[in-house]
């Protein structure tokens, strides 16, 4: 029952007396003739509704659960009184790269799991709220919190993706004159060169980016470590050197037939779809093929739902697990089955099948079981003695993820010190074995949530200022 038609309704069991209601959709019909989001956001009534859900919990295991230390309870607490112009301020000054946040949640969520009321009533909707401020501070012309008198020091970021942006921003914030560097033609990274339209707007990154350069932030794209940039050269010409850079290449399907004509990297298929296209890469072609995805993460599915959108005859996805252990998240999933996307579970691939021309045809596949979980708290995977089955198929894509982001090994960048997986070694304040060289993300962890990625770049301003504070007070 809507809460606003009840006049004996109280706050104070609103998460009792009022269903969560998520942001509306467009209908799938709609949607999969273009690129744009999919949801659309909560309209005033409907988003202080939603946050008067909030019980305010006096030790809230939702911003404990929150990798960005997003300041939850008192968001939703000026939400639900209506007063969304202080929300969105109190958002702008806390939350790093707010609008990002609340359209590619970095912590896939995690508050709204550790709400209280799960088990008991569906969760507050915490990140479409957030979203509804952030769209409504901009708005309504809201501007961030100032930024520290320039110190007169120089630092350099390399990598433009969220560590790179995340770093950037707060360095700027605390008075630095910031130089991001890039290999990519454009600045933000897979957002901006690798996510479809439905799943992030590249004009939040764009508008991001505008913000950095208006607060002094400049960027150099196109801009290769170790052929046109040297390490030394950074090292003289800034203070200090921040490496975040987390491109690394898609973990290749290695089974027989692998190398067939019509097998493809889903990450390149779902960049091409965009404005993440490299020259020279091979493209795809779908419309009126049967499209066979392996792999069950968010890159899975992205490729499903581009597929569909570039008319492919049927889209299919083999996961060698369940979905309730696959990876994507669970609004993506739910999205592309509204698509038309077609899931076979507990099914790993063991070869791809050809014709006498070399083109796909299949996809060999045979059963597989769950066991106890494994070091990553997944269940283990083992194929079963069943028969094997072919999936028919004219084009495959490989969604396995991605390796591990590695620094070039070329020129001085050989000295920072990497551990024997190639991760650079940093100390506790995330610097490297060079001075003034600190590092952050999946270049140091390997393959690592995004959650970690942020905080790591977080962390790591914080440690760079510290150590350029104490090199001027030895002055």
């Amino acid at each position: 029952m809507n809460a606003r038609l009840r006049p004996d309704w109280h706050a104070k069991y609103a998460w009792r007396e009022v269903d969560r209601v998520d942001p509306p959709k467009r209908p799938a019909k709609n949607r999969v003739s273009d690129f744009r989001e999919t949801s659309q956001p909560y309209d005033e009534a409907t988003a202080r509704e939603q946050a008067s859900r909030c019980i305010q919990c006096p030790n809230p295991s939702c911003v404990a659960a929150c990798p960005l230390e997003t300041p939850i309870v008192e968001l939703l607490a000026l939400a639900a009184d209506g007063q969304f112009k202080e929300a969105a301020q109190l958002l702008f000054a806390t939350t790093t790269l707010p609008e990002i946040a609340s359209h590619v949640c970095p912590g896939g969520r995690r508050c709204e799991a550790a709400c209280v009321l799960e088990g008991r009533a569906e969760p507050v909707p915490i990140r479409s709220i957030t979203r509804f401020l952030v769209d409504y501070g901009w708005k309504h012309g809201l501007s961030e919190p100032p930024v520290a008198p320039l110190t007169g020091r120089r630092v350099a970021v390399i990598g433009s993706g969220i560590c790179g942006l995340v770093a950037a921003d707060a360095l700027s914030r605390r008075g630095y004159a910031v130089t991001v560097l890039d290999s990519r033609q454009k600045p933000g990274g897979r957002m901006m060169n690798g996510l479809p339209g439905f799943r992030v707007d590249t004009k939040l990154v764009g508008r991001r980016v505008e913000l950095l350069e208006r607060r002094g932030v400049r960027f150099r794209m196109n801009v290769v470590c170790g052929r046109d940039v040297h390490l030394r050269d950074l090292r003289r010409e800034f203070d200090a050197v921040f490496l975040g850079f987390n491109r690394s290449d898609a973990v290749p399907l290695e089974v027989p037939g692998a190398a067939l004509r019509g097998v493809f990297p889903a990450d390149a298929f779902v960049r091409q779809s965009g404005s993440g296209a490299t020259p020279g890469e091979p493209t795809p072609e779908v419309r009126g093929r049967r499209v066979v995805v392996l792999g069950g993460g968010d890159t899975a599915m992205d490729a499903l739902r581009t597929a569909i959108r570039r008319g492919a005859r049927e889209a299919l996805c083999v996961y060698r697990r369940d979905a309730a252990t696959m990876a994507a998240d669970r609004e993506e999933y739910a999205n592309a089955l509204e698509e038309g996307a077609q899931f076979v579970f507990l099914s790993q691939p063991v070869a791809v099948i050809g014709n006498s021309a070399g083109e796909v045809t299949a996809v060999r596949c045979r059963n597989t079981e769950l066991g106890d979980p494994d070091v990553s708290e997944q269940p283990e995977v083992k194929l079963r003695a069943d028969i094997e089955f072919d999936v028919p198929a004219d084009v495959v894509l490989v969604a396995y993820g991605f390796g591990p982001a590695r620094l070039p090994r070329v020129g001085d960048f050989a000295e920072v010190v990497v551990d024997e997986r190639g991760r650079i070694v940093v100390d506790a304040g995330q610097m490297t074995n060079l001075p003034g060289v600190f590092a952050g993300g999946s270049i140091v962890r390997g393959p690592a949530p995004l959650s970690e990625v942020v905080c790591d770049a977080r962390e790591a301003a914080a440690a760079m200022d510290r150590y350029l504070a104490a090199r001027r007070s030895n002055r």
